[in-house]
């Protein structure tokens, strides 16, 4: 069995621990068609370093992510760092002939997302983007309903996502709280999430209208007016908007910090022509599914259990439960799949990119107060 050789960058922080249990769990998910090994975790201070390479049970530890991509003992180059730091590793990566995992989003802007496309489309190495929620069987189920066409056509998404790290007193803090290296606060944190899962079920989106809050967080206030926050450089703590489908279905969304008692929720529902499915990630191995077709006396929403019958569950009974910690090692069992198998990871850079242009193309509409088209969106 070909045995894949993992390096992870910016391996000590939350992400590093779910990606180490992701990489552990990986073969035991689902049969990947490879062995893997967690070869070397890479952090810019040593003890850092060292200290999660231990800790997280990698086999070398290093502060030097150039050195380890020239390795030859090193085949996935897994990128979690801060997103402003993505597309310089990615691309050297690819460069080196190293297959690359990057986290979402997948950069800072439009100029470097281009560019990591670009570089992935002239390389024969494997790369995917790391929008974990796609692969949760519940998800993986919904597709295949639209796909087999028992939900018809869609016709509306609506998604919100909110969390309450942003009220007072937890306000947020290292990279996600600096404009430069967190890019645009909850729309690409949070709000990626729900973009993503909207373009994979429902379709591209084509325009988007947005109003977007931002908090002093030394303040307890209200949000500043536009003015304010743009001349402070303030990060979106909050963010509705709508959206247009190019298949014609529309949208809408909402993401926010400031939420008191989410703690993590990420809730959608999809009507279609044939039926109505939503979800709710703290309920996360079911769905509530009605249809059409259904007889009048059994009308309305029913609860449906992922069990061993579902694509991508993987215990041997339902009832078990299924969290981030499963998806974690579904999406990294699906890349190294592909990577055995020659062919490109889902989401694509392609898809990750198109999904950073709406990101810009709601700033962008909500510091215009206009419809904005996503692909006049420009770097």
């Amino acid at each position: 069995m070909t045995e894949i050789r993992v390096a992870i960058i910016g391996g000590g922080g939350f992400m590093g621990y779910a990606h180490s249990l992701g990489w552990a769990l990986a073969p035991i998910a689902a049969d990947a068609g490879a062995s893997i090994r967690k070869a070397v975790l890479v952090e810019a201070d040593e003890e850092r370093a060292k200290a999660a390479a231990k800790r997280l049970n990698w086999d070398d530890w290093s502060a030097d992510w150039r050195e380890v991509i020239a390795r030859d003992d090193i085949d996935v180059v897994d990128i979690v760092t801060p997103p402003a730091a993505h597309a310089e590793i990615a691309i050297a990566a690819l460069a080196a002939g190293k297959h690359v995992f990057v986290e979402k989003p997948i950069s800072n802007d439009l100029t470097e997302a281009d560019r990591m496309q670009a570089a992935a489309e002239s390389s024969s190495a494997v790369s995917q983007v790391g929008f974990n929620y796609r692969h949760a069987p519940a998800i993986s189920f919904i597709k295949r309903m639209l796909e087999d066409g028992t939900l018809g056509h869609p016709l509306q998404f609506r998604a919100h996502y909110t969390q309450d790290v942003g009220v007072l007193g937890r306000v947020l803090s290292g990279w996600r709280a600096k404009k430069g290296a967190g890019g645009s606060g909850v729309t690409g944190d949070i709000g990626s999430h729900i973009i993503d899962l909207a373009s994979y079920l429902a379709g591209d989106i084509d325009a988007v209208t947005a109003v977007i809050g931002a908090k002093d967080p030394a303040e307890n206030s209200a949000w500043l007016p536009d003015e304010q926050r743009r001349e402070g450089d303030y990060l979106d703590d909050a963010a509705l908007w709508m959206a247009k489908f190019r298949n014609g279905a529309i949208g809408s969304f909402a993401a926010t910090v400031y939420a008191s008692g989410r703690k993590n929720r990420m809730f959608f529902e999809l009507e279609c022509t044939k039926g109505n499915v939503e979800f709710d990630w703290n309920h996360s191995d079911e769905l509530k599914l009605s249809l059409v077709s259904d007889p009048p006396e059994q009308q309305g929403f029913r609860t449906v259990s992922m069990n061993e019958s579902h694509e991508d569950f993987w215990w041997p009974l339902g009832g078990m439960g299924s969290g981030y910690v499963d998806d974690a090692a579904l999406q990294l069992q699906k890349f190294v799949k592909a990577i055995v198998e020659g062919r490109t990871g889902s989401p694509s850079f392609a898809e990750a990119t198109r999904t950073q242009r709406v990101i810009a193309a709601v700033m962008e509409s909500a510091d215009s107060h206009q419809w904005v088209t996503v692909d006049e969106v420009t770097a």
